[in-house]
């Protein structure tokens, strides 16, 4: 590669997956990056397991990736939470760079949902905005935990995209626990404003110990957060939360905030579970009507920015985090999970000039550390 005069922003990802897809559905997101890149003087790498030891990775010129030797990151942002190929590596690679200061993402840790909560609840400004959250680690646990509450969900601690949530209800004497179960694994970039198929859904009723422990084996879960349902609100059947999306854990800036609208009774809202993105503020408006909605907003903007800054401050300078958000119908907001790697799909098919603004945002904030580590390595010497 040529010369150190301009600023090289790697991405870390697991792959290469498929020739016509090398990173999966999260291909065309960096061949846009890499343009609006271009046009700002940063050169765009991708880094895949194995490439920051040998400084290869792979640079999207001329409409397809090519390979490229002598790569030196100036900043450098994770893109996958999991890593298939080569784990070992991606793990040594990846403290490397956090140990060097160049790695720019949240570590994967950080989304720990009873991590997250347990240290989050210390905080008096968010405290009251975190659904109570418990910890069990066996059927039992959750048996016990579910004589006392009447409506919860279950999830893994360290979860994604919607995977193995369970609802579980009481109605009556009996526990009805319902989930969604992928039917289809998507590794391809295919967004499309209409819901495919992925998904089933499946009720069970849990109506007694032995019933919960056989439900509890059949999850796989070893550990497990049962968190007090949040009382979405609906339209046509279909549940809506919200995904603020927070750059530059330093000066966080709220770049995109999304509505997420669930099927019709549906568990998740997810996109990945069939999921629609919306207009954040009409989904607003509608839950707790329009006299309410701008101050309902700036709470959720207020909480939002102070949690990019605490997690900034726990964890380092940070480029970018998702943060999950519930409203309901008596206007109080709830903070559900952060996501340090969030994607951009929701963005792309709610509106194209946004998940514009959110790219450039992220090319922002590469300029800025850039030049903010140049200017320490400078008084260092």
């Amino acid at each position: 590669m040529e010369g150190k005069k301009r600023i090289v922003l790697a991405l870390y990802v697991d792959g290469p997956i498929a020739k016509d897809r090398l990173f999966g559905e999260q291909t065309k997101m960096f061949e846009e990056l890499t343009t609006y890149g271009d046009d700002c003087g940063v050169t765009v790498i991708v880094l895949t397991p194995g490439d920051f030891s040998s400084r290869r990775g792979f640079r999207f010129q001329s409409g397809r990736w090519v390979r490229v030797s002598g790569v030196d990151p100036d900043v450098v942002l994770r893109r996958s939470g999991v890593f298939t190929h080569k784990p070992v590596s991606a793990a040594r690679e990846l403290t490397e760079l956090r140990q060097s200061g160049l790695l720019h993402t949240l570590p994967r840790q950080s989304g720990n949902k009873w991590s997250l909560y347990s240290w989050l609840s210390r905080d008096p400004l968010v405290r009251c905005h975190l659904p109570r959250t418990t910890l069990c680690t066996s059927g039992k646990q959750l048996y016990a935990a579910l004589q006392s509450r009447m409506d919860v969900y279950l999830k893994p601690p360290g979860g994604s995209r919607g995977v193995s949530i369970y609802h579980l209800e009481r109605r009556g004497r009996d526990v009805v626990a319902t989930w969604e179960r992928r039917l289809v694994d998507r590794t391809l970039d295919q967004v499309s404003s209409e819901f495919r198929p992925e998904t089933e859904t499946i009720t069970r009723s849990l109506r007694n110990e032995a019933a919960c422990l056989a439900f509890w084996q059949e999850t796989g879960l070893r550990r497990a957060i049962v968190q007090d349902a949040v009382q979405l609100p609906r339209k046509d059947g279909a549940p809506y939360d919200f995904r603020w999306l927070v750059c530059d854990s330093e000066d966080p800036v709220i770049v995109a905030r999304v509505g997420r609208m669930g099927r019709r009774g549906a568990v998740t809202t997810n996109i990945h579970t069939g999921g629609q993105a919306v207009c954040a503020k009409d989904l607003v408006e509608l839950a707790v009507g329009t006299k309410q909605s701008d101050a309902v907003l700036r709470t959720m903007d207020e909480v939002a920015t102070r949690i990019a800054q605490r997690l900034g401050a726990r964890h380092g300078p940070f480029a970018e985090v998702g943060i999950d958000l519930a409203v309901t119908e008596e206007a109080d907001v709830f903070v559900f999970e952060v996501n340090p790697t969030p994607g951009r799909r929701m963005l792309r098919v709610l509106d194209a000039d946004l998940h514009r603004l959110s790219l450039e945002s992220l090319i922002e904030y590469v300029i800025k550390a850039a030049r903010r580590r140049g200017q320490s390595a400078g008084r260092e010497s």
